[in-house]
């Protein structure tokens, strides 16, 4: 059995070569000899190493070196061994969609773990600290004072990097050279954020059904996702603001990541010179048509000012891929409880930060793939290297640089150190659920059905009402989660799911899943003592800091985690499941 395979849609790949020239301009794709120097390959190695200042081309030296390879992993995939198993793997290891090349099914029934990362360092999921045990009112009145806006509305973190302390200041020369937080968090009717004096920050909030596990706010945290496009996106071809042209930028990027057609007001094509409904002609459209791969001759593209862009170096509209300069903001809040209600506070636990600083093709990231997996069967113990500079943040090694920033003692945001940045990288750098290296915005909910569209944040309206996601084979997801996993998260220990979904003999509850299907928020959010117990134990990993040792809470029964992995140990699962995305073969009777 191989340890990890990589697969690739030679058909879709030609198109892409065809469509834009490879980013190295290498020449000819050819097969080299075996033995013979990789150069493509080097290539595409060096050219990722060199979207990282030259400072952070030297691996930094963690505590944990194999920080990149979540809690999650260590999480035991059976009570006792030859019983039931927990499948909580298949989340993010599965058979991918091209251009993600990372086929790691394999993971859900072997544990293909380097010999470095076989002991469990992430203490805080089996010894966590003890929680802070503030009263009611004091807990409530801490998680509603904001820590990133002050009273008079001006950023605070982003007042603090102005003139950073010597502590963040990682080369001396007096300035913050990573993102400065620049999101007001004050989103419009149509999800767009506003700056104080009402203009565009050009980010915009978006509704998405959560990843399945420890991402709900029922195991910890409730956050927010926006999405920004560089400035060429959201301008038209004289070089104006246009908020017509963005929305239509946006609605080709969502057509393009989730791969279905996506409805917009009467647009005059001929104006943008771009045909979204794939008819052929330029006229008049009320959609963005998701047509792969793309026609021949299709006067097709982003438009606006982003028209005129170099499409080997920018991209253009390819299925599954971002163009580059695409940014995210993703927040991670408190729970509070107001009126018996649970909904997001306005305190945050972290603010992740992440932009695309490289367009990569099918073609290189097939190759890119290839690569690693070469160099994992010849160097199976080998970990993954680690390249980062500690202001600037941390290369996801698929074109992606990511940031982050969380609480210090007392709670107001500071810049994560490299190694907790690290740990962001295991999920966004190279797992086959992922989409170019994300996922909420593939999630994104369905602007035929979803209020405004699917484009608000979750603080204009919770996720109450909101149907469940399906499968393609016509399951409710979270459902088919529950399912394989037995539980409510990873460890088995989130007592309130188990209590609410599932019956004494471990099967679902069916009127609970009833329920479910037709209302996310059922199994999504916790109960107001749940979300009060999980902030008093979030407080005491901040009140440790030591995020290195994990920053995930549990709350109700002892996890199902194990302090040590097996190299190439089974974990009692005998087939791997297969992705959502993927439909059912057809039988002789259909």
């Amino acid at each position: 059995m191989s340890r990890w395979k990589v697969t690739g849609a030679v058909g879709v790949t030609a198109l892409l070569a065809a469509g834009a020239v490879t980013t190295w301009r290498w020449g000819r794709e050819r097969r080299d000899p075996p033995g013979a120097p990789q150069a493509p390959v080097a290539q595409v190695q060096a050219a990722l190493q060199a979207a990282l200042p030259a400072q952070a081309r030297q691996a930094p030296r963690l505590t944990n070196p194999s920080a990149y390879i979540p809690a999650q992993c260590y999480a035991a995939t059976q009570d006792v061994p030859g019983g039931r198993t927990r499948n909580g793997c298949f989340s993010c290891h599965q058979e991918p969609r091209a251009p993600n090349y990372t086929e790691d099914a394999e993971v859900q029934t072997l544990l293909s773990v380097p010999r470095p990362a076989e002991d469990n360092r992430w203490t805080n999921v089996h010894q966590p600290p003890p929680p802070v045990e503030l009263p009611e009112a004091e807990l409530l009145a801490w998680v509603r004072a904001s820590n990133y806006v002050d009273a008079q509305g001006g950023l605070t973190l982003a007042q603090a990097l102005a003139k950073p302390p010597a502590t963040w200041d990682a080369n001396g020369d007096g300035r913050w050279e990573g993102y400065v937080p620049d999101c007001a968090f004050q989103p419009d009717s149509e999800g767009f954020d506003r700056a104080p004096d009402g203009s565009m920050t050009g980010w915009r909030a978006f509704a998405y059904a959560p990843f399945p596990g420890l991402f709900w706010p029922a195991n910890g945290s409730a956050s927010d996702v926006l999405i920004r496009l560089p400035a060429e996106f959201r301008r038209d071809r004289e070089g104006r603001e246009s908020p017509a042209v963005y929305r239509i930028n946006l609605a080709i990027l969502e057509a393009y990541i989730r791969r279905v057609d996506v409805p917009v007001p009467s647009t005059d094509e001929r104006e943008l010179g771009s045909d979204l409904d794939g008819d052929g002609r330029l006229g008049m459209a009320s959609r963005v048509a998701f047509v792969w791969p793309p026609k021949p001759g299709q006067a097709f593209g982003y438009v606006g000012q982003a028209a005129g862009l170099d499409r080997a170096r920018d991209g253009w509209p390819a299925a599954g891929l971002y163009p580059r300069g695409t940014e995210f903001l993703h927040s991670l809040r408190y729970l509070d409880v107001e009126r018996g209600e649970v909904r997001m506070a306005a305190r945050m636990k972290e603010l992740r930060y992440m932009r695309k600083t490289r367009w990569l093709t099918y073609s290189d990231l097939q190759l890119q793939a290839e690569a690693e997996a070469r160099e994992k069967l010849r160097n199976p113990d080998k970990l993954k290297t680690v390249l980062a500079d500690a202001e600037r943040g941390v290369g996801t090694g698929t074109g992606w640089l990511m940031q982050g920033f969380i609480e210090d003692a007392g709670g107001a945001l500071r810049p994560q150190n490299i190694e907790e940045t690290a740990a962001c990288i295991g999920c966004h750098g190279g797992v086959g659920a992922a989409t170019d290296g994300t996922f909420s915005f593939a999630r994104k909910l369905d602007p035929a059905s979803a209020f405004r569209g699917g484009w608000y944040h979750w603080g204009q309206r919770g996720m109450k009402g909101i149907a469940e996601p399906k499968r393609a084979d016509g399951r409710g997801e979270y459902a088919h989660w529950l399912e394989q996993v037995g539980g409510g998260d990873d460890f088995g220990s989130n007592d309130e799911i188990q209590a609410r979904f599932f019956r004494p003999d471990g099967t679902l509850q069916p009127a609970a899943v009833n329920t479910l299907s037709r209302d996310i928020a059922s199994l999504l959010m916790p109960s107001p003592d749940r979300a009060l117990r999980l902030n008093r134990a979030y407080l005491g990993l901040v009140k440790a800091q030591q995020f290195e040792r994990g920053r995930d809470v549990v709350v109700g029964s002892a996890p199902k985690v194990l302090l040590r992995l097996e190299q190439d140990g089974a974990t009692g699962i005998e087939e791997p499941v297969t992705p959502g995305w993927m439909a059912p073969e057809k039988s002789a009777a259909r």
